[in-house]
């Protein structure tokens, strides 16, 4: 005869907290989505940077990106070790990365090299502060519940979230570049 397991539950997770989890996605799908969409038609057409120039200023930080989210995670487990919390990378990711992702579209001179330069520098940062808040964003699931199905729930809210941010960013920033006035108010 085997001894009865004793199980112990944890509350579910609240829509509340749910919420809270998941609406981080939607500043990821933004960044996701708009630099895809818009940044290599704004270097070339906007800018006039070429378009060999301007594809390596968007591969880049991809490239770095492979370099940079393992040393991010590892910073945010020790981080999560030493603390208990991954606060310190997200806040800096999730504050820095709106200015950056802004500086990317806010070339302040009229010269297609320099803009190149500003534009790759701007979104080499913009991916690091990216990834100092994505690495260790998709890591609380584990840490928000020790529940397998409530892990679940977080990570559905999460791509739920992600999905109106890239559906907006995807709506959104077409329409800013196409309305009236917007190519003499923002890109010179």
């Amino acid at each position: 005869m085997t001894a009865p397991t004793t199980t112990t539950t944890q509350a579910p997770l609240t829509r509340a907290r749910l919420f809270g989890y998941g609406v981080g996605s939607v500043g990821t799908g933004v960044f996701s989505a708009v630099p895809g969409l818009l940044l290599l038609y704004y270097l070339t057409d906007v800018l006039g940077v070429g378009a060999a120039v301007a594809g390596a200023v968007l591969v880049l930080p991809k490239a770095w990106d492979v370099l940079l989210n393992p040393i991010v995670g590892a910073a945010s487990d020790r981080e999560a070790v030493r603390t208990g919390r991954r606060t310190r990378l997200l806040l800096i990711g999730a504050c820095t990365l709106p200015v950056l992702f802004a500086a990317m579209f806010a070339v302040p001179v009229d010269s297609p090299g320099f803009a190149a330069v500003w534009t790759g520098l701007a979104f080499l940062l913009a991916a690091s502060a990216f990834a100092c808040f994505q690495v260790p964003y998709v890591a609380l699931p584990a840490e928000i519940s020790a529940e397998p199905a409530e892990r679940g729930r977080a990570m559905a809210w999460r791509v739920v979230c992600l999905t109106v941010g890239i559906l907006v960013a995807g709506g959104v920033a077409p329409a800013i570049t196409d309305a009236p006035g917007a190519a003499a108010a923002g890109t010179r």
